[in-house]
């Protein structure tokens, strides 16, 4: 195993907010990069001292100075890509979410597994200083029993259709699995595993669109637990991550914009929020390649894995069916 693993980044505009963060990461060097755009490909190789640049992924996904392949490229090519990493037997930092289909998740897993390297899903919101101090409440005691829950992702994408509009391409991305991720897997990491879904969703905002652009997710949880989550793309209404958590020993609200979390707690005053302060975002890109970086030195298992990240993703596909057929659904849980 080397002093630092090779990182090999394909896809520069949301592979930069990665570069930055994770450039002085002890035990990871940046070796390669990759994009289709040669001007963007020279600065970024210029300001970092890269070793290796390239318009090719497969190029890339060669290389022995690459351990670490990190697709943050849009979704529809999220599979090919990592079957090249795989191929060649390396690790990959998937960009949420982890496929567009549950049957792309599935190849890729199938792929991870023949090659026994790791893979990842980066849902960074789960590394949120916010959000990981309501996890960590949920698990010391100080909400006690989780029985209810309320996510949401609200972002409105109108004027963000992307390269060449894919976001609004139903082949290449669906809303809900390719920005709703973020809440559906967050309403997993605090809820568990669900157990069924149903759905309501319509379409007002945006026209282009030829999918609905808000939805209402109603999740029953293994555990008992029932929660709610809201994906909307299109209203008037700034970018904002909700997390709303309900125990038998107390309450939170938070959000991924705000700098304190709201608590309420029986054992104090059932009646009464107190001012949390919390950390915000801060540098969660940085925090999950060194929880990847540690599992592949020490041959551990991944929470956010590619089952984990294929689970969120068959959750999302599972409310879509819901909300087209009228009945409650059940999630593809066995990748």
């Amino acid at each position: 195993m080397p002093d630092a693993l090779g990182v090999g980044i394909i896809g520069l505009h949301m592979g930069a907010g990665q570069l930055r963060q994770i450039a002085n990461v002890p035990g990871l060097k940046i070796t390669a990069i990759c994009d289709l755009e040669e001007a963007l490909i020279k600065h970024i190789q210029k300001e970092f001292d890269i070793p290796f640049a390239t318009t090719n992924y497969e190029e890339l996904c060669r290389r022995e100075d690459v351990d670490i392949v990190s697709v943050a490229t849009p979704d529809y090519v999220h599979l090919e890509m990592a079957e090249a990493a795989f191929a060649n037997m390396k690790h990959v930092m998937m960009e949420k979410p982890l496929a567009r289909t549950v049957d792309e998740c599935q190849k890729m897993i199938d792929a991870q597994r023949a090659a026994g390297t790791k893979l990842m899903t980066a849902h960074v919101a789960r590394f949120y200083g916010t959000f990981q101090k309501i996890k960590s409440w949920t698990q010391d005691g100080t909400l006690g029993e989780v029985y209810n829950l309320y996510t949401s992702y609200i972002h409105n994408y109108e004027n963000i259709p992307g390269f060449n509009e894919w976001r609004f391409d139903p082949e290449l991305r669906h809303q809900l699995i390719g920005g709703g991720c973020h809440a559906i897997d967050l309403a997993r990491w605090i809820g568990g595993e669900v157990e069924e879904v149903s759905c309501y969703s319509n379409h007002f905002n945006i026209p282009v669109l030829q999918t609905d652009d808000h939805f209402n997710i109603n999740l029953k949880f293994q555990s008992g637990a029932v929660g709610i989550v809201v994906g909307s793309f299109g209203c008037a209404h700034p970018y904002n991550i909700d997390m709303h958590v309900w125990g038998t020993n107390g309450s939170v609200i938070a959000t991924n914009t705000w700098d304190e979390a709201k608590l309420c707690l029986r054992s104090i005053d059932r009646n009464k929020w107190l001012d949390m302060p919390v950390l915000r975002e801060g540098k969660g890109l940085a925090s999950e390649f060194q929880v990847l970086a540690n599992a592949i030195r020490n041959d551990s298992e991944i929470e956010s894995d590619g089952v984990s990240g294929a689970r969120t993703v068959a959750i999302g596909w599972a409310a879509i069916e819901s909300s087209r057929e009228g009945r409650p659904v059940q999630p593809k849980l066995d990748f």
